[in-house]
Formats: structure tokens, C-alpha cells, sequence
């Protein structure tokens, strides 16, 4: 069983790592403010921040780009 064409698994490989570039100063900020926490704080941070990471990928990575 086949579930992506080689075709299909690039373009989502492209889409997340161009993403990824674009998110370079949001996350660089997001793990600045975490390396400050501590205990439950930063327990927290890392939920919220691993939570609104993985969302967005979904959202990229689901959501039809304008060049297809």
C-alpha cells in the first residue's frame, strides 16, 4: 500500500522546509523566551509552543498552495 506518490512526498518535503525558513525568527524567539523559564512555567511553554507548531504544520502542509 502506497500512501504518497514520490511526486506527492516531495512537494511536502519542499512545503515544510520553505515553512520551516519562514518560521526561523518565530521559533528562534519562542526557544529565547523558553531557555528563561522554569518548572510548570516552562512545562507550559513547551506544550503551547510544541501544540502551535504542529497545528500550523497541519494547516501548511493540508492547505493548497497557489502554484498547484
Amino acid at each position: 500500500m502506497v500512501l504518497f506518490r514520490e511526486e506527492e512526498s516531495s512537494k511536502m518535503i519542499k512545503k515544510f522546509s520553505k515553512e520551516i525558513s519562514a518560521l526561523a525568527w518565530t521559533l528562534g524567539g519562542t526557544a529565547m523566551v523558553l531557555i528563561t523559564l522554569s518548572g510548570d512555567t516552562l512545562r507550559q511553554g513547551l506544550w503551547i509552543a510544541g501544540l502551535s507548531f504542529v497545528l500550523h504544520m497541519i494547516g501548511v502542509l493540508s492547505s493548497k498552495s497557489d502554484s498547484e
